[in-house]
């Protein structure tokens, strides 16, 4: 009887190695993974200025406000409510959301490393579990984003989870398409798909975890739909999907009439001849062995479709919207690159790749949070030490502010103030409208706004004043106080009060903003 050789531990369907296994993908990534993030942890200020935004909505339901940015205002201003609701338990557990989110996210990442590493390794081989290994680890980008505060990371993460507890059948599986449908709007096309992986129990209890927690938002706010989703698209506009190349054309290797315009897309579109061909190997390599690759095909497909709902629909670019297109493509690009390579000459190649943007790459983040608590920590600082309770405030970096200050926030863009929103769609003069209606204490807004020649928005449509002199007739009631990071030149934050204090305060900046 001829005896049949075990199958290569570098060939697809060979047994996933043992967690512990020095020699196997997981744990030395896992190692990575932890020294990325560490670095990260201890050298960003404070959490994202958008991550303020949930946190206070968490804070306040702790404190028996409900949950609500501004007290009796029912309004659903975060895009998250399972993290909104999992932020809460952390500041009534340990007080610091900045800690809880980011020890919870690292933790939920290690999970969603172990799963698609070892599938990856049963059905690509061992180089595709490496590559994605070390990608996931120690790109710079994940790491960043994982301390940030936002729940993107904990997204792609749980979408992982449940694609392999449905695939394996897990007593899991309803529980986590729940919390996915939850997680974010795009994530009930998520649970959608993985769903379609799913036994009918496990979809059953999925939609009715998901249906209590809609109905909940309805009940509460009118709406399950975030005002965020509804502000941008209002503010920002949908210009049509060959504008919103900037969610893709970092993949292609072909410059589409540009280079790509995201710090994130500039730096892999430098890799973007590997990556495309080994993307386009692992979808067709996914493709044909879907029966036995269910987990990894499962996860594709859901961030596909929301990759390709963002560039349809043009979703505005925030940086950690990125996590699941390029999670997922990492995914792909890994299970293709075996393919695609002969020898070790071009895995060591992006080896080399990954690890040399650490000397360029960390000052990008490190910079970008560190501007941000320059201009919007410095404000919340001032405005806190300057304002009395009650008093309200027109801004558009509502974050740090909300989160420092017991002020009722009135903010540019509309995430907490829809009829703000509603008056953008209506044109030019939107912020002189505003102020004359609600006739704020405290205006907060970039210099370019308020005292630039053009008098346009910071961001969005419709200029905010419909003349030059408009804006100095409003102008004059506001005496101005501090101007924040004047080195910003129009960016800088400009903050101006109705009546200021006698003795107006102004100090620097020189710690993270607290409650």
């Amino acid at each position: 009887m001829k005896r049949t050789a075990p199958p290569s531990p570098g060939r697809p369907n060979a047994p996933a190695s043992a967690w512990w296994d020095p020699r196997a993908p997981f744990l030395p990534c896992a190692l990575l993974l932890l020294a990325a993030r560490a670095i990260f942890w201890l050298n960003l200020p404070s959490a994202n200025e958008d991550a303020y935004i949930t946190f206070r909505y968490a804070r306040n339901l702790v404190r028996g406000l409900g949950p609500v940015f501004n007290p009796g205002e029912r309004v659903l201003g975060y895009t998250s409510p399972l993290w909104m609701a999992w932020n809460a338990l952390g500041i009534a557990l340990v007080k610091d959301p900045i800690v809880w989110s980011r020890a919870t996210t690292v933790a939920l990442e290690l999970g969603a490393l172990y799963v698609i590493v070892r599938a990856l390794e049963a059905h690509a081989g061992r180089l595709a579990a490496w590559s994605f290994g070390v990608f996931y680890g120690a790109w710079t980008f994940f790491a960043a984003t994982a301390v940030s505060g936002m729940e993107n990371s904990a997204v792609f993460a749980l979408l992982a989870l449940a694609a392999y507890a449905a695939v394996h059948r897990s007593a899991w599986t309803g529980p986590l398409l729940g919390a996915l449908a939850l997680s974010r709007p795009e994530g009930v096309v998520l649970a959608f798909v993985i769903a379609l992986f799913a036994g009918w129990r496990d979809r059953i209890v999925g939609l009715a975890i998901a249906a209590l927690g809609l109905g909940a938002l309805a009940k509460y706010y009118g709406s399950p739909v975030p005002q965020s989703v509804i502000a941008k698209a209002a503010v920002y506009g949908t210009p049509g999907p060959w504008a919103g190349r900037h969610w893709w054309e970092w993949i292609s290797p072909v410059a589409l009439g540009r280079w790509p315009v995201t710090s994130e897309g500039g730096l892999l579109f430098a890799i973007a001849t590997v990556t495309a061909p080994a993307f386009v190997a692992g979808l067709m390599g996914l493709a044909r062995r879907w029966r036995e690759a269910r987990m990894l095909v499962a996860l594709c497909l859901a961030g596909l479709s929301v990759w390709v709902g963002y560039a349809a629909v043009v979703v505005a670019y925030f940086s950690w919207y990125l996590v699941l297109p390029l999670g997922t493509a990492a995914v792909l690009a890994a299970a293709g690159l075996p393919r695609i390579a002969r020898g070790r000459w071009l895995p060591v190649s992006l080896l080399l790749f990954v690890l040399g943007t650490w000397t360029v790459e960390p000052a990008l983040y490190t910079g970008r949070a560190y501007s941000e608590f320059e201009s919007f920590g410095k404000a919340a600082r001032v405005l806190g030490l300057n304002s009395n309770p009650g008093q309200s405030v027109f801004l558009e970096p509502i974050g740090m502010v909300g989160w420092s200050c017991k002020l009722r926030i009135i903010d540019e863009i509309g995430l907490v103030s829809p009829e703000v929103a509603e008056r953008r769609k209506g044109g030019d003069g939107w912020f002189t409208d505003v102020v004359e209606k609600e006739r704020p204490d405290w205006l907060v807004t970039r210099r370019g706004v308020l005292e630039g020649p053009s008098g346009e928005s910071f961001a969005g449509r419709g200029r905010p004043f419909r003349s030059d002199a408009e804006r100095a007739a409003l102008l004059a009631a506001y005496h101005p106080m501090a101007l924040i990071h004047s080195e910003a030149g129009d960016q800088a934050i400009e903050i101006r009060g109705l009546v200021l204090p006698t003795h107006p305060v102004t100090p620097e900046a020189d710690a993270p903003p607290h409650p």
